[in-house]
């Protein structure tokens, strides 16, 4: 892998000294609340820019039964001919903006949390890491936090993904070709709807299996990053026992091997999840569900059986393929981004301050 980096300052999210005010350990730059914000934000956007095509194609085939898609590649070819290439990037601009808000609070919250939990049961620590239960802890309630932010963009994105979907397997006529006109012009439009005929909690939709998949997820997308990170820091330590390695030593190797793994760990964990969280905000759009009687909202355990009505568990991880294939670029980018810019202000600030 690639070399090590040595000398870069440690960038520090939280934590303190000892009990007096002091600290064994010299003190390191930090970076500020402000600047996780910042971050988080533009890991998020470089995320949502690589995966969303793929997010596109795996809500699809999500909400649809193999009588619309045969599979992955069938998803992306009827896509391609029906809506060309901006089919794929149908409804970017909510989630685009809602992943730079969602990644701003979920690495806010994450850092913010382990300060809390560090002051609280380990002050001992001072700025050493927290072990690895504590940091999964962390990003379960970061996860919990960000669900909020991130529910009603999902559920305005979803929307606008599967509702083209209606009109693929339909023969051509007058009925069909209104069926399949977008109902919704963008995502502004979606927003004034909800709101007009559901009220604000209709903007809510899901929420719940949103909290349930984020606070599983989130907690293997940190602690898997977390976990590959020591366990390369160990082995190049065992290699290096004289020279003092941290987390910011690890190159960009190293990052994306960890950050692409923890995208595959968030969705391997709570893909299911995520499966019924889609089912439900999507059920007014879907075609298979125009036919029944009242539009009425199932509860989450009705959804969940109704998906395995319509294929057994192999329902629940329809997708799931083309999931993984976008995970790890688009998980690595994000962390990538994260963990240079930070390195780079600590960096700065510790220059400056040798001045």
């Amino acid at each position: 892998m690639e070399g090590e980096v040595q000398g870069m300052p440690v960038v520090e999210h939280g934590g303190g000294g000892n009990r007096d005010g002091s600290d064994q350990r010299q003190q390191k730059p930090r970076i500020s609340g402000i600047e996780d914000l910042a971050y988080g934000s533009l890991a998020g956007m470089v995320g949502k820019f690589v995966e969303y095509p793929f997010d596109t194609v795996k809500v699809r085939l999500q909400t649809s039964d193999s009588q619309v898609f045969s599979g992955t590649l069938d998803c992306l070819k009827q896509t391609w001919q029906h809506e060309g290439f901006r089919g794929f990037y149908r409804g970017l601009t909510s989630p685009l903006l809602g992943a730079m808000a969602e990644n701003a609070v979920v690495f806010y919250a994450y850092n913010r949390i382990q300060s809390v939990i560090r002051s609280a049961s380990s002050p001992s620590l001072g700025d050493a890491p927290l072990p690895l239960p504590q940091l999964f802890l962390s990003g379960a309630l970061s996860g919990v936090t960000c669900a909020f932010v991130l529910s009603p963009v999902e559920l305005v994105k979803c929307k606008l993904q599967v509702e083209n979907v209606q009109g693929y397997s339909a023969q051509p006529s007058a009925s069909t070709a209104s069926a399949s006109s977008p109902r919704f012009s963008g995502p502004l439009s979606v927003v004034v709807h909800l709101v007009k005929t559901q009220g604000i909690a209709g903007l809510y939709k899901g929420i719940l299996p949103t909290v349930a998949r984020e606070s599983l997820g989130v907690a293997c997308w940190f602690g898997t990053y977390e976990l590959i990170c020591q366990q390369l820091l160990r082995m190049r330590r065992a290699a290096n026992p004289s020279v003092r390695l941290e987390k910011d030593n690890l190159g960009p190797g190293s990052i994306i091997l960890a950050g692409g793994f923890a995208g595959i760990s968030y969705n391997l964990s709570s893909y299911p999840i995520d499966v019924v969280k889609s089912f439900i905000q999507t059920d007014d759009v879907r075609a298979s569900e125009k036919s029944s009687a009242g539009q009425q909202r199932l509860s989450i355990a009705d959804t969940a059986r109704k998906i395995y009505a319509r294929g057994g568990i192999r329902a629940f991880y329809r997708g799931l393929g083309i999931t993984l294939l976008r995970a790890f670029p688009a998980n690595a980018g994000m962390f990538m981004t994260y963990e240079y810019l930070a390195r780079l202000s600590v960096s700065l600030r510790g220059n400056g301050s040798n001045k």
